[in-house]
């Protein structure tokens, strides 16, 4: 990643493409404290759990008791939900590797790809990680069941993604400015000789 970004039109989309991109070759490899590789793993760890263990779950459920003209047998829904884990799973590893390829890499295929990655960060932090909370405190929306404690422990973990998310904001901004700076005191040491 440069510290000094390639031209871009100075539309407002545009800019707000280019920003999310260069702050997304940050997240995705630049530099790191502890606390950031923390709020990075975390989430890709529940982000994994979720699409590996609850999504074949729910598809698992769906076919063997929700859905009133399927009624599989639980043999069969074990073998739809293990097809889907299966998929589910090298999905993951393409995603993975297309990151690694787009990584130093301009175009707007490998711009697309990192603000996916950057789009699914910020619906795990903010969506999914608070669902899987209000579920945990005993929340369901099928069989929907809202209960007090479920309802504000989902919105505690929401507002705390949304802490880390403006803390990752400010990071990079920090990083970027301290790397603007080096860069210029780099290139005025070279002028000068």
């Amino acid at each position: 990643m440069s510290t000094y970004p390639v031209y871009r039109p100075r539309g407002g989309v545009s800019r707000l493409l280019g920003w999310a991109d260069d702050f997304t070759s940050w997240f995705l490899f630049g530099h790191e404290t502890w606390l950031v590789a923390l709020l990075k793993g975390v989430p890709l760890f529940l982000f994994t759990y979720f699409v590996l263990f609850y999504v074949p779950n729910y598809v698992y459920y769906l076919v063997t008791v929700e859905i009133p003209f399927l009624r599989f047998s639980e043999d069969f829904g074990f073998l739809i939900a293990n097809g889907v884990g299966s998929a589910n799973l090298a999905l993951l590893v393409v995603l993975a590797l297309l990151v690694q390829a787009a990584r130093g890499r301009r175009g707007i295929g490998w711009s697309a790809i990192r603000i996916f990655v950057l789009l699914n960060f910020l619906g795990t932090v903010l969506l999914l990680i608070p669902l899987m909370a209000f579920n945990l405190a005993g929340g369901s929306f099928w069989p929907p069941r809202f209960p007090l404690q479920a309802v504000g422990f989902g919105i505690i973990v929401s507002g705390l993604g949304a802490a880390a998310c403006v803390y990752l904001y400010f990071e990079f901004r920090r990083i970027t400015r301290r790397d603007a700076e080096e860069s210029a005191q780099r290139s005025a040491t070279l002028a000068r000789r």
